[in-house]
């Protein structure tokens, strides 16, 4: 396991940063890690970077404290970018080289297939190619752990692609990869697990595989017969001529039930990941 958290706990006097944290990272592994604006993603990830200090509970990334021993074997990818404003994006790779103690072969290979201009000044740099040299920064070394928080914002759609493929390339080297974003979507691409956060408090941490078997199902009836009754089967909603269920179970009671009404039309779609977690944080809230 190349990173262990339990019931870390991080106050800013008397605020919240998060208040019950529990995350494990196994080796060779892609956990997504996601949760709403505030819910104490960033805070987390500074604790295992080192930059801030837990309040209490339990922090491991290689089997050691965070410390800048064990940093020497991370790449970490902030959600904001900071760079020396006046230095080419070559000057500003060459220091980092220096520091990171590696050399600029993997570099101009890294920057070849981000399609990254070396001679630009960073203060040109649009936000896109700002996040190209942080994904450059991270990756340069290929370190043991990636910590990568919101690293595809700003990305066109061909870029976004090749970062999944030097994820996958840095996955089967023996990487460990935590993955933090906004983006559901790019979760489900590359993500071997999910950890959800919710308020500081971590909610689970369950496989895309389990998650999908779950069995959220969409159902479009025309016409709209809107008192279809089922155990799981709930209406959200009425288009035109058309009654939108949400469905939880097995698919066999559900056509045996439509079958009793006369359609002219059903579709029965299965949710994706973003519809699953707002579900869930819905159930929360109410249970709340």
């Amino acid at each position: 396991m190349t990173i262990r958290m339990e019931n870390l706990k991080k106050y800013y006097g008397r605020f919240r940063g998060v208040e019950s944290v529990n995350l494990s990272l196994n080796h060779g592994e892609i956990l997504g890690f996601i949760g709403p604006n505030g819910a104490g993603k960033s805070t987390v990830i500074r604790v295992l970077v080192g930059l801030i200090r837990k309040t209490s509970g339990f922090v491991e990334v290689l089997d050691n404290p965070p410390s800048e021993i064990t940093n020497r074997d991370v790449g970490y990818m902030p959600s904001e970018l900071f760079f020396y404003q006046e230095l080419t994006v070559l000057e500003q790779l060459r220091y980092l080289a220096h520091i990171r103690k590696t050399d600029m072969i993997r570099i101009e290979q890294l920057a070849k297939r981000l399609d990254l201009d070396l001679n630009r000044k960073i203060k040109e740099l649009s936000t896109g190619n700002r996040k190209k040299l942080g994904i450059i920064a991270a990756l340069m070394d290929s370190p043991k752990v990636l910590i990568l928080d919101e690293p595809t914002s700003g990305l066109d759609p061909l870029m976004q692609k090749e970062f999944f493929t030097l994820l996958q390339e840095e996955k089967k080297k023996g990487a460990s990869i935590l993955l933090s974003s906004h983006i559901l979507s790019d979760i489900e691409k590359v993500c071997d697990r999910i950890c959800l956060i919710r308020e500081g408090v971590t909610l689970f941490t369950e496989t895309l595989e389990n998650l999908k078997s779950e069995k959220y199902k969409r159902i479009f009836v025309t016409p709209a017969f809107t008192d279809i009754k089922l155990t799981g089967l709930v209406l959200v909603g009425q288009e035109n001529n058309q009654a939108i269920y949400q469905y939880k179970g097995d698919i066999n009671p559900l056509l045996e039930i439509l079958s009793y009404h006369r359609l002219n039309d059903v579709k029965i779609v299965d949710l994706d990941l973003e519809e699953i977690f707002i579900n869930y944080y819905q159930k929360e809230e109410a249970n709340d």
